[in-house]
């Protein structure tokens, strides 16, 4: 992979900022460029400004409370498969249990990741980048039936310069390559169970031996016996899109050509040579000690090229732990939380820019195509960002709170001095809902 510096300093372009939902700007600067350009609108006055401020205040504090709420019900439907759980518990599932828990631990952690404006790589997109050549030249296998379910969410894809070696200029000249790379990646996983993956390869018509080859594998990978109990979450940054498979933590090194050709002729070289002068000096000797020292000196030409090989693998292996090491971000329940941190700054934010186009409008009442032509036109101006703002999702938000009511195919913002009470009413929904569950659950 690629480090953090040289992708900083190599950043090309957005080459994705057509169809980018993600509203690159952080949640305050955002709101604080809308109060500062309502206090120069001159559509809109100081107390009304200040009511627009106390809005998006309290909006936020509604939306965190909602998010936290989200996030109790994750944690507990990840705790039956969590690995880092330190906590002891009476709790036991049963296999149907777990089923109906893994279902929805999957379905909701992929709504947030919708939510946060992710995209999901499909199966043909995977296949597609675990093909692709390294960015590093390391070459990687997976295999992907060792996985019960397995989600890759991306968001924000770009272009990174770099110098490499090519085969066109026989390796012996740097040139400037173009890299695609995913500004976040986040991976959900699971293993399959032994059973459940000799059952596989029968279906799949695999022989005894096959199977054996397969299964004996699998073992060797997974270190820990009880890894097909757990559901497993990374989330990851700058990642080069061919160096996907370096993520799998059941991936395998495998030697490039490249590397193949090298060991080859170097090794084979300095085998033929070794046996060579063993055969000649065996042919030679006389005494048993010279024998002894033509059978000690082939076996250190023997050793010389296996530690070659062992030092190449010893390389990628580096190479690979340093890439995991500087380009992870989260794991487990801490993707959870970074998670929805990241959905709600992107409610707030297409929240509040829809409503303060809508509220900028004055009483005139506006399509849905307009205020999303608005919106980009607001982040290009002010930010310098292209987008495709989901105007859609930030009006279905405010409808839904009654912050903005539809007419037909066009939509008006209420009044901001109003949306104080529907804010407050909205507070008191979740207080009851909360007392609810409490005393659903017979908790104190």
């Amino acid at each position: 992979m690629l480090s953090n510096n040289l992708l900083n300093d190599n950043l090309l372009n957005n080459t994705d900022s057509a169809d980018k939902t993600f509203i690159p700007v952080s949640r305050r600067e955002l709101i604080k460029e809308i109060i500062c350009n309502a206090r120069e609108s001159e559509r809109l006055d100081k107390q009304t400004v200040r009511n627009l401020h106390t809005f998006t205040e309290v909006l936020q504090t509604i939306y965190h409370a909602r998010y936290h709420r989200h996030y109790i019900s994750l944690k507990t439907a990840y705790r039956p498969f969590n690995p880092d759980r330190d906590v002891v518990s009476n709790r036991l599932w049963n296999d149907n249990e777990k089923r109906c828990l893994q279902k929805k631990l999957f379905s909701e952690v992929s709504a947030l990741l919708q939510k946060a404006n992710y995209e999901e790589l499909d199966e043909v997109d995977i296949n597609e980048a675990l093909n692709n050549q390294m960015s590093r030249g390391l070459s990687i296998g997976v295999e992907l039936d060792d996985y019960q379910q397995v989600l890759i969410y991306t968001r924000g894809k770009s272009l990174v310069r770099v110098k490499q070696r090519h085969w066109r200029t026989l390796f012996l000249k740097e040139i400037d390559v173009d890299i695609p790379i995913y500004s976040r990646l986040n991976m959900v996983f699971r293993f399959r169970g032994e059973t459940e993956l000799k059952q596989l390869l029968i279906d799949k018509g695999k022989n005894r031996f096959n199977q054996w080859l397969y299964l004996r594998r699998h073992k060797r990978l997974m270190q820990d016996k009880s890894s097909d109990d757990y559901i497993f979450m990374r989330q990851f940054r700058d990642i080069p899109c061919s160096d996907l498979e370096m993520l799998f933590p059941n991936s395998t090194l495998r030697f490039t050509l490249l590397d193949k050709i090298k060991l080859t002729a170097a090794g084979g070289a300095g085998t033929v040579g070794g046996i060579m002068a063993f055969l000649s000096k065996l042919a030679l000797a006389v005494k048993p000690l010279t024998i002894l020292i033509a059978v000690v000196g082939f076996g250190g030409v023997l050793g010389r090229q296996v530690s070659s090989v062992l030092n190449q693998q010893n390389h990628y292996k580096m190479v690979l732990s340093r890439s995991l090491y500087t380009h992870s971000l989260d794991i487990n329940v801490g993707v959870i939380a970074t998670l929805l941190d990241q959905a709600l700054d992107e409610d707030v934010k297409e929240s509040v820019l829809a409503y303060y186009i809508l509220l900028n409008a004055r009483q005139s009442a506006l399509e849905a195509s307009l205020i999303k032509s608005l919106a980009e036109d607001f982040l290009q101006k002010h930010f310098n960002v292209s987008i495709n703002f989901e105007v859609k999702d930030a009006l279905s938000k405010l409808k839904k709170d009654g912050l903005v009511f539809r007419n037909e195919d066009l939509y008006q913002a209420i009044n901001v001095e109003e949306t104080g009470s529907k804010l407050e009413s909205h507070w008191y929904d979740l207080y009851a809902a909360t007392e609810s569950i409490a005393s659903a659950s017979g908790e104190p």
